[in-house]
């Protein structure tokens, strides 16, 4: 995009370093003031990450009006983190940056990736979390939205009961906001940008880098149109347009995602080999889950508490949805699909479970927004073309939003905020192949009203480009070093596709994510295989110590069978292979989740979520091989009782019922014989 050429002295004034002191706060000016506070005081919250924070790092709270035309009104404070620049050049235009939803944590999301961003090493980067959402006061949560889950999640509903008591839901939460003080129409996208310009000024900055993702791609524009002057570049991830409603073109952009991901598939040989069929297949499943709802263990992360939860058609879909979203589980998807369609619907309840319990979004500054911003949204939205069971299931979505914005009732904005934004401000556009609900088209839309503009569509990714894989990183990097001009997008050429996972990489033990978590069915496991496999290891002291005794005492038996001859080398040897294939497997298991840091998503694999890597295979003979040894066991203290005493006989029993327990606790953990079966 061409726009108002700047000189090369304009260009130098605004990219040259300068010498850049502490975050230094001005004087409250119409009713904002920035107070700095200890870290730990801002970003605490129920249910919040625990997060580290440096010595040199800046938190503090921002006062804000709750309406910006009122400054003497009520006020808003939004937590606020400054990452000051740790390099030798220090610019003096920062990073912003605003998350999605609406109504996620910035500070929750990248506070940990942004200290050691290379942005950083020139910049201070300023994290923010928007009105409303986890780290402000008031913060628009609806815990009675995260308790209906929990009561309702075993219970087989009508999809028209759970949206009732969604709505009551709802009407609940909302009447406590009120009660509370909280002026819900105040949560809006015009007062949020006027807390980004606000933000700006009460740390001293005169121009500041805005970087946007999903919902904060459409707070980005409302910047880009009110408040320009305070804008240097401008980074639109994952594009929302201004005009029209994302709400209402969800079905279709859902409808997209997936016939990209379907033919990603068939593009791929080994994809297309394992799974021939893979859409009808899939929507088969979900006709079939619809007609007659399964069950699927689905563990909330945060309690570490399963549960046995109704898994219907739309439920898989939801699931899938959402999982397009995360770049890191498309490799899983066709996977995911083809196990469910197999009937195995462990793999599609351990990703269920990662969004079914998510509470890291604020329900209520997601409802103040949207329904303030996309006021329109009706059922006669959602437009033919689509794939029955999609369209059918958005319909019902599109009723949902719209009922539940009439409950909510707050002010709409005016008709101009749905006008597309026009600006000379350096803007790079990037969108996601598979992303289900800001396609790449998106960004073109919005591209064409922009001056000076580029986009970039990513062939690997969901929803959200920027720290989803390095060459993303490189492009977002070089624009903001140089707004002006072209980034240098080489490395976009090189990627391809996802590596989908087929059946052969991936060894089924779908029990590994109650195990890492450690939720209360898990614990009861672990412990009883722990305690059994210690009374089972004890065999190597009590049988050598035992045969020594009797060889000591002349009172060894002569002439016993030879299964109960072989009784203790079998015991020993029962042991060792258990302990071993323990060992390995929680090895196996620490190398796989060593690499999901919660820093560098560029080398994250979710795959425990289902299994363990192809190599880790040979090892699950080892308990097949347990089961054959205990059969031996009992069938040589059978052969051996009447001639052993009667210390023998218990220790022998002991032992069996430990290998017994043992095997019956990995046979509980889905480890003894489906991970051969595959």
């Amino acid at each position: 995009m061409s726009g108002l050429v700047l000189s090369i002295i304009v260009a130098a004034l605004v990219t040259s370093p300068g010498v850049h002191a502490p975050v230094r706060t001005l004087p409250a000016q119409d009713g904002v003031a920035f107070a700095p506070k200890r870290c730990e005081e801002v970003v605490r919250s129920p249910g919040a990450p625990a997060l580290t924070f440096e010595p040199d790092i800046t938190c503090g709270w921002l006062t804000v009006p709750a309406r910006h035309a009122d400054p003497f009104g009520p006020k808003i404070e939004l937590g606020v983190v400054v990452l000051p620049a740790n390099g030798a050049n220090r610019y003096p235009d920062p990073l912003f940056m605003a998350q999605g939803g609406p109504g996620g944590s910035t500070i929750e999301s990248y506070l940990e990736a942004m200290k050691v961003s290379a942005i950083r090493s020139e910049r201070d980067v300023v994290l923010f979390d928007q009105r409303g959402t986890r780290h402000t006061r008031p913060a628009l949560t609806c815990t009675e939205l995260d308790q209906l889950t929990v009561d309702t999640i075993e219970k087989a509903l009508t999809a028209d009961e759970i949206a009732a008591l969604s709505l009551e839901a709802a009407e609940r939460c909302r009447q406590r906001l009120v009660r509370e003080g909280a002026d819900l129409s105040a949560f809006d996208s015009d007062e949020n940008a006027a807390d980004v310009a606000a933000l700006a000024r009460a740390l001293g900055y005169d121009k500041i880098n805005f970087y946007g993702v999903s919902y904060g791609t459409l707070l980005a524009q409302h910047v880009m149109r009110k408040y320009p002057d305070i804008l240097r570049s401008v980074v639109l991830d994952a594009v929302v347009p201004l005009e029209g409603s994302f709400v209402s073109e969800s079905g279709r952009s859902e409808d997209r995602a997936l016939t990209e991901l379907f033919a990603a598939c068939v593009a791929d040989a080994r994809c297309t080999a394992a799974y021939p069929n893979l859409e009808r297949d899939y929507f088969d499943t979900v006709v079939r889950l619809n007609r007659r709802p399964a069950r699927a263990l689905m563990l909330d992360f945060a309690s570490s508490k399963g549960y046995d939860a109704v898994l219907d058609g739309d439920g898989l879909q939801s699931i899938v949805f959402q999982s397009l979203y995360v770049t890191e589980l498309l490799p899983l998807l066709p996977y995911v699909m083809a196990r469910a369609a197999q009937g195995d619907y462990a793999p599609a309840g351990n990703l269920g479970g990662l969004f079914t319990f998510d509470r890291s979004v604020a329900s209520g500054m997601y409802f103040s927004v949207m329904c303030a911003e996309d006021r329109d949204v009706s059922e006669s939205a959602v437009d033919g073309g689509l794939r029955p069971e999609v369209a059918r299931r958005n319909a019902r979505s599109q009723r949902d939003f719209a009922e539940l914005c009439r409950l909510w009732g707050v002010e709409t904005l005016p008709d101009e905020v749905n006008e597309p934004v026009r600006s000379s401000v350096p803007t790079l556009l990037l969108s996601g192949r598979f992303d289900p609900i800001t396609p790449p088209a998106n960004g073109e839309r919005v591209a064409t009203s922009l001056e000076r503009a580029w986009h970039y569509v990513f062939p690997n990714v969901g929803h959200g480009v920027f720290r989803s894989q390095h060459c993303a990183d490189q492009i977002v990097t070089a624009f903001i070093i140089t707004p002006t001009a072209e980034p240098e997008a080489g490395c976009l050429a090189k990627l391809g596709l996802p590596t989908f996972v087929v059946p052969d990489d991936i060894v089924p033990v779908p029990s590994l994510v109650r195990l890492t978590s450690l939720s209360e069915r898990g614990r009861r496991e672990l412990l009883a295989l722990g305690l059994s496999l210690l009374v089972l290891l004890s065999a190597w002291l009590s049988i050598p110590s035992a045969w020594l005794a009797r060889r000591l005492m002349g009172r060894e038996a002569r002439n016993l069978p030879l299964l109960a001859r072989l009784n203790p080398w079998l015991t020993l040897a029962c042991g060792a292979a258990l302990l071993f294939f323990v060992i390995s497997v929680g090895a196996a298991t620490i190398d796989l989740l060593a690499v999901n840091d919660g820093v560098n998503p560029f080398n994250d694999d979710l795959s425990f979520l289902f299994g363990l890597p192809a190599g880790a295979r040979p090892l699950f003979l080892l308990p097949p091989f347990a089961v054959a040894l205990t059969m031996l066991m009992a069938a040589g203290a059978v052969a051996g009782w009447r001639r052993w005493g009667w210390l023998r006989r218990i220790n022998r029993a002991l032992l069996i019922a430990a290998a017994v327990v043992c095997i019956g606790a990995l046979a509980s953990l889905g480890m003894l014989l489906s991970p051969l079966l595959g």
